[in-house]
């Protein structure tokens, strides 16, 4: 994770999934309960992101930092439509630790601290684009919920 992303990065990137997401699939009428491709490809993101995220905050000393990952994981696997198969594995995306990242992190402290905070910063952005995006209720309640979590833990990890 890089601080020169910029946050229009995080827009492109739910624009850019969404129409990877349509072009999977063959068109078809909009959803009747309003859960769709944008909706699907927040959570399938959403939880690649967050199953990274968690090798990154389990070396934290801060439990609600997992306890929060634990929980919006819990709750994104409610709003799948369909078994989830992590596209994105691998994959260097705005919020996203990298596995070469979290290595660096489970040895050095200050690699660490950088590390959180970008996860969290950049995930931040990522979740107020979706929040503009996302018109399934039930899936714009974890969109709320995974960007209250993120406001508090910068509040509690600092700059």
């Amino acid at each position: 994770m890089r601080s020169r992303r910029q946050p229009r990065i995080a827009a492109l990137l739910l624009a850019g999934l969404t129409l990877t997401a349509c072009q999977q699939a063959p068109p078809s009428p909009p959803p009747q309960n309003g859960y769709g491709a944008t909706e699907r490809a927040f959570v399938e993101l959403s939880i690649a992101t967050d199953e990274q995220a968690l090798k990154l905050v389990t070396l934290d000393d801060n439990p609600s930092l997992v306890e929060n990952r634990e929980a919006e994981l819990a709750a994104l696997r409610t709003l799948l439509d369909a078994p989830y198969v992590n596209n994105h594995a691998g994959h260097d995306m705005p919020g996203m630790p990298t596995d070469a990242e979290i290595q660096l992190a489970a040895t050095s402290p200050d690699a660490r601290k950088q590390f959180v905070h970008a996860h969290l910063t950049e995930q931040l952005e990522v979740l107020r684009s979706a929040g503009a995006a996302i018109t399934h209720p039930p899936t714009a309640e974890v969109v709320k919920l995974m960007e209250q979590h993120r406001t508090a833990e910068l509040t509690l990890t600092g700059p």
